[in-house]
């Protein structure tokens, strides 16, 4: 919402403008110049190539990758934005209306084309895997059933707890699936306002939104302190479920595995968390492994701390953990002055995709005996080769170092060498190609704008940015703007995160503003009255395609990118100096 990013991110949140260039010549290349109309020919016949070539693709591969040579961030189409700034006001709005013209046909031509092969292959497959119904149903293969790797993976994990001392907790009554808002969120320190709920938001199942299908197992945890009393340990394995976009690291139904540790105070403190987590993660991964503390935020824990392991040649995130938040003990009736401890958690699918080489999540749900026949039927029956992740496979079909790193760790490089010894300072994550090109933000108008019944500063907002639908967006300006003001202003939205809930409200946006020092002033950051409706917002050298919903979710992308934004002397929005900019002009 605009308030979160003006008081987060925004006491930097604007743009410069763009000098005028008096000349309409642009420089194509390094020998050769062209006006604005040498310039929309030659996007005419960059279609023309195109067309041709996504005609002749026969694989949906094929097509995607015609695509993105044209509409990708290097290709022809979007380089022609970096001229933008050359040209004199007059003629930026022909050649944006050219761009996207272009753009959209060519967005529109793939997408057909991709749709059609997508119907032929699956034609294809059914074709080849085609079943003679008429054959016995017993096969007379020895291994008629295989155990699953979430299965093995699970049991590992578990097994190292309870030889801990660890207590498992997995009895239905116990482990609900479907919990209340009470034991998922209010008594871990999450009460209904929040921010902490927009990366858990979740499946509700009553219109108060107080029975849901459960984000995380730490609701087993409070069930439990209701019943026992320190010193504890417990181990609470389960499926969990989220709403997440489903995708090659993602899914809306995955497992986890949470810890606690409780005792009298002074008996376990963060050398004792470590320690705990090291032994387990080389248990997991082999002796060798090795391990760092990152510090980190989770609502209930403090300190909190994200682990990574170097696994193959890559740093990858694996787990969070910290010491328990006094709030939780109190409002589970135990004294954090008499008692303290630790918890982690981590996700089942991760282990399991990061030992045995798997780059895509959903291969565990698809039931595949293919998939499945290369995996031990129990986790200790060729531990050594599971760990090394080839068990059941030949070399060459194992994935690539890289390939694991790029859909576990989604697109987040790490650093490239592996330290020599443990004691010494491990290398830090190289930062990755992150800039405002991420950003997916639209020019946009409020349609209408109506005060949250629930919630004193917020505004509900319906949002055109030139989708079929307006988006429904709130925004924290109560404080700043009338509402008979609202109906009617142009904004910039931030379009690519994901539907999140603001006191039930389901927000799917963010409005951007741009915030004095002290956060008195609150203002919207306009567009230019010429810019089209959806249009997206660029920044000259920065023309990178927008990440995914799921990725800018993560803090550390938006934490990466706001610092840098910034409002003029002009009152124009920067990022690095440069304008956040339209075809009609910046903003």
């Amino acid at each position: 919402t605009a308030t979160n990013m003006a008081s987060n991110y925004a006491t930097s949140s604007s743009v410069s403008r763009a000098s005028s260039s008096s000349s309409t010549k642009l420089f194509m290349a390094d020998t050769e110049t062209a006006s604005i109309e040498d310039i929309t020919a030659q996007l005419k016949a960059n279609k023309e190539e195109f067309d041709t070539k996504i005609s002749a693709a026969t694989t949906v591969a094929e097509a995607e990758a015609v695509r993105v040579e044209y509409l990708g961030k290097k290709g022809p189409i979007n380089k022609v934005m970096s001229f933008m700034r050359l040209l004199p006001n007059e003629d930026k709005p022909k050649l944006g209306a050219v761009v996207n013209e272009i753009k959209s046909e060519l967005e529109t031509l793939a997408k057909d084309r991709k749709t059609v092969l997508e119907v032929e292959e699956i034609e294809l497959q059914m074709e080849a895997e085609r079943i003679d119904v008429t054959m016995p149903g017993l096969s007379k293969a020895p291994n008629v059933g295989r155990r699953h790797p979430l299965s093995m993976t699970m049991e590992k994990a578990v097994d190292i707890f309870t030889s801990l001392g660890y207590d498992t907790v997995t009895e239905c009554k116990d482990s609900p699936e479907i919990e209340t808002d009470y034991f998922c969120f209010e008594a871990l320190n999450c009460p209904k306002d929040h921010p902490a709920r927009d990366m858990q938001d979740t499946f509700y199942l009553t219109e108060d939104m107080g029975s849901l299908l459960r984000t995380h197992t730490s609701a087993v945890q409070i069930r439990q302190l209701g019943k026992r009393k320190p010193p504890l340990r417990m181990v609470s394995p389960g499926r969990v479920y989220r709403k997440d976009d489903i995708d090659a690291t993602h899914s809306m139904i995955f497992h986890q595995i949470e810890i606690l540790a409780l005792d009298e105070r002074g008996k376990l403190n963060i050398g004792h968390l470590k320690g705990t987590v090291e032994h387990f993660l080389r248990e997991m991964f082999g002796p060798e492994i090795d391990v760092r503390f990152r510090g980190s935020y989770f609502p209930f824990t403090e300190p909190s701390m994200e682990v990574d392991v170097f696994f193959r040649g890559k740093w990858l995130e694996v787990l969070g953990c910290g010491m328990v938040d006094p709030n939780v003990l109190e409002m589970a009736g135990i004294d954090p002055n008499k008692y303290s401890g630790f918890a982690a958690g981590f996700g089942v699918e991760r282990f399991a995709m990061v030992i045995h080489g798997i780059t895509d999540i959903r291969e565990f749900y698809k039931n595949d005996e293919r998939f499945l026949q290369q995996f031990p039927t129990f986790y200790d029956q060729g531990l050594t080769a599971m760990k090394k992740g080839d068990v059941g496979r030949a070399a060459s079909d194992v994935a690539k170092p890289e390939e694991i790193a790029a859909a576990i760790a989604a697109g987040e490089r790490a650093a490239g060498e592996k330290p020599k010894k443990k004691k010494k300072k491990a290398p830090p994550a190289a930062a990755g190609e992150i800039d405002v090109s991420k950003l997916d933000i639209r020019v946009g108008v409020i349609t209408k704008a109506w005060t949250h019944e629930e919630a004193d500063k917020l505004y509900c907002e319906h949002i055109d940015i030139g989708e079929e639908e307006p988006r429904n967006i709130a925004s924290g300006l109560r404080a700043h703007y009338n509402l008979e003001d609202l109906e009617g202003q142009r904004v910039l939205v931030l379009a690519n995160l994901k539907t999140r809930k603001l006191v039930g409200f389901p927000s799917h946006g963010m409005v951007l503003c741009a915030a004095s020092e002290d956060g008195s002033k609150v203002e919207f950051i306009e567009p230019p009255a010429d810019a089209e409706i959806g249009e997206r917002v660029m920044v000259d050298g920065f023309d990178g395609e927008p990440a995914t919903e799921n990725q800018v979710i993560k803090k550390k992308m938006l934490n990466a990118i706001f610092p840098d934004l910034s409002t003029n002397s002009q009152g124009i929005a920067c990022y690095k100096g440069e304008p956040l900019s339209t075809s009609a002009g910046p903003c």
